[in-house]
């Protein structure tokens, strides 16, 4: 990094620090800040990357850089935080259906009751033999084969995630995901020292083409994606994508890690076979019990790759020994006695019917179609209302939104997304949207 690049980005941010440049204001176009300085375009850029390192500044696609809103939320600030009582909250994407909490509490005393001193044991690293049974059982219904051996019990999505990343990846390697992904992945990528590559997706997800080039110019290790009702846009990856993904990976040798953590929404429609039934032999499936069931669970359950299933079962002992025995037991009673099939049911209901709501009173159409049972809705915003400034307005006024910036893999779309089902009512949700609408 020259010094020049150094001294404007110190230039600019004292700028922003005393006030004189003050909270969304637009900065300089790299020609005019490298035209003002009187450096070369490429010391310009690497200036302003500097002050969206220091987390001064934010880029957003097609309208430039601008200074960072106080509160303003990223990839690498998204936390879960104890909300205030007087807040509406669509940025955590769950739905706590009434009476769900009771249920749980009833599922853990029968499990301690039958089991009580089982699941206050020592576990095998990679799940009880029960649990993993379940685990097949329930990923068999998307698709897949039924076989419990090559199942691990994971300490939910992100576990599953990075463990994962740890089997297919060493530190430098690169990973691809989609160019608007989950902020998780970018956590655990930064943890393991991996470089994360953005494939251009569209109105039908990951688009292929763009994943055979990129591929072809960087060596990737893995794919990291979410092939149904895609956080956060919603979108849905046609079963001719998903053979074209899984043969690029097989031509090129890369390794597939694949998160359905909403594909439960879908059962309605017609099965899209997952990547894993395209690429077995290159595959990492995870199905997390947080959407579908519930989060506190801090269940997940992976299937890995044939062959990989002790390496799969060491990284769980090297990190966590074993996934938390009582989740994993409660998960597996829901499946076995009707109560998981029921909890999935009235979530694709209460998802249709918050989307329905969403339709009549918000001013925007979602990017694209948002399927009509998707828990969270993507909205990309006119140029004149900048998604910063938004988030900003709307915390003001008792409402919690994510902008596009926490989704971004190298950029900021001019987006947000709304977790439609966070709000325990219905009533709540309506009054969040109206406010919304409000200061669209």
């Amino acid at each position: 990094m020259s010094n020049s690049a150094r001294e404007i980005a110190t230039i600019l941010e004292a700028e922003i620090r005393d006030g004189r440049l003050l909270p969304g204001a637009r900065l300089p176009a790299h020609r005019d800040l490298a035209f003002r300085h009187g450096v070369a375009l490429n010391t310009a850029s690497r200036a302003m990357r500097l002050l969206v390192a220091r987390g001064l500044v934010v880029g957003e696609v097609g309208r430039g850089s601008f200074v960072r809103a106080p509160g303003h939320v990223d990839a690498a600030s998204f936390r879960i935080e104890e909300g205030a009582s007087n807040v509406v909250d669509l940025t955590r994407n769950v739905m706590p259906l009434p009476g769900l909490a009771d249920q749980f509490e009833k599922a853990a005393r029968l499990v301690l009751r039958r089991e009580r001193m089982v699941v206050a044991d020592y576990q095998p690293h990679a799940g009880r033999a029960a649990d993993r049974a379940a685990g097949a059982a329930w990923l068999s219904r998307r698709g897949l084969p039924e076989d419990p051996s090559r199942v691990v019990i994971c300490a939910g999505a992100q576990h599953a995630v990075t463990l994962a990343l740890m089997a297919t990846t060493r530190p430098g390697d690169t990973i691809a995901v989609e160019a608007l992904s989950w902020p998780g992945i970018e956590a655990s990528a930064a943890v393991l020292g991996l470089k994360v590559l953005p494939v251009p997706i569209d109105r039908n997800g990951l688009r292929p083409r763009a994943l055979l080039r990129m591929a072809m110019r960087h060596r990737i290790a893995a794919l990291y994606c979410m092939p149904s009702l895609q956080n956060p846009t919603a979108v849905t990856m046609p079963a001719g994508r998903r053979e074209a993904v899984a043969a690029i990976a097989r031509r090129l040798d890369f390794h597939l890690i694949e998160d359905d953590a909403y594909g439960f929404l879908t059962e309605d429609d017609p099965l899209i076979p997952p990547l894993a039934a395209f690429a077995p032999e290159r595959s990492w499936h995870l199905r997390s019990t947080s959407k579908s069931f519930t989060p506190g669970l801090r269940a997940a359950w992976m299937l890995v790759p044939p062959g990989r299933e002790e390496q799969a079962s060491n990284l769980v002992r090297a990190t966590v020994w074993t996934a938390p025995p009582l989740g994993a037991a409660i998960a597996s009673l829901w499946v076995g006695d009707g109560t998981a099939a029921l909890l999935e049911t009235e979530k694709r209901h209460e998802a249709r019917t918050r989307q329905a709501m969403a339709k009549c009173l918000l001013p925007l159409q979602a990017w694209p179609s948002s399927h009509p049972a998707s828990m969270h809705l993507w909205l990309n915003l006119p140029r004149r209302t900048a998604a910063q400034n938004l988030v900003q307005r709307l915390t003001v006024l008792g409402v919690r939104i994510t902008p596009g910036a926490a989704f971004g893999i190298g950029s900021a779309p001019n987006s947000v997304r709304l977790a439609l089902g966070a709000p325990m009512s219905r009533g709540d949700l309506e009054r969040a949207l109206r406010i919304v609408a409000s200061a669209l």
